[in-house]
């Protein structure tokens, strides 16, 4: 009778360990799922942002960029960086600045600040009127072209047409800078004080 009934207990704890080693395979399974079908939604995620000055929302989907939210980005990153005023200069540029990855920060605020420096140094105004903007998505750099004119007092000093380049990356569905240049291979070197200015004449 003590036999058969450690039989039966045996063959019960057998039974329960299969339905537990079995329940225990099964929500590692759907776990696995479930990660890999959220790793997937993730790449395909949709960010619904609306730029400064843009009233209506547009989104960045994976690494593609929505056209309306690249011409209004690049618009106002154009206007903090290109057109400003001995006064408005430096302020201009911390509200640039915010928009700068992380990893290119430290050169880009030393880049900016040194210039706000020689804007004050010489009072240059400068005014960037742009015309065109061509976005290059497999490399992220966008060229912006336009006329540049720059005057010491009442006097102009620049007058000619000028392209900018903007690197930049999607984090978190998220636009960031990476540098910003006069030329496709230099780094950040957003404009220059003309030599006469520099002279001090």
């Amino acid at each position: 009778m003590k036999l058969s009934n450690y039989l039966n207990d045996k063959a019960k704890h057998k039974g329960e360990n299969r339905l537990l080693k079995f329940t225990i395979l099964v929500i590692g399974i759907v776990t696995l799922l479930n990660t890999g079908i959220m790793l997937k939604a993730l790449s395909y995620q949709r960010v619904v942002i609306v730029p400064p000055g843009l009233q209506e929302k547009t989104t960045i989907q994976g690494n593609k960029l929505d056209e309306i939210y690249v011409s209004t980005f690049v618009r106002y990153i154009s206007s903090l960086a290109f057109s400003y005023t001995p006064a408005t200069a430096r302020r201009q540029f911390d509200e640039l600045l915010l928009h700068f990855d992380p990893t290119a920060y430290p050169r880009g605020k030393t880049t900016f600040y040194n210039l706000a420096e020689k804007i004050a140094d010489t009072q240059v105004t400068q005014v960037f009127y742009l015309n065109k903007i061509t976005v290059n998505t497999e490399t992220k750099k966008i060229e912006i072209e336009g006329t540049r004119r720059q005057y010491i007092d009442d006097r102009k000093v620049e007058d000619g047409k000028k392209n900018y380049y903007i690197d930049y990356t999607i984090l978190n569905g998220r636009f960031y800078i990476m540098a910003i240049a006069e030329s496709a291979a230099e780094g950040v070197s957003p404009g220059h004080i003309p030599e006469e200015a520099q002279k001090g004449k």
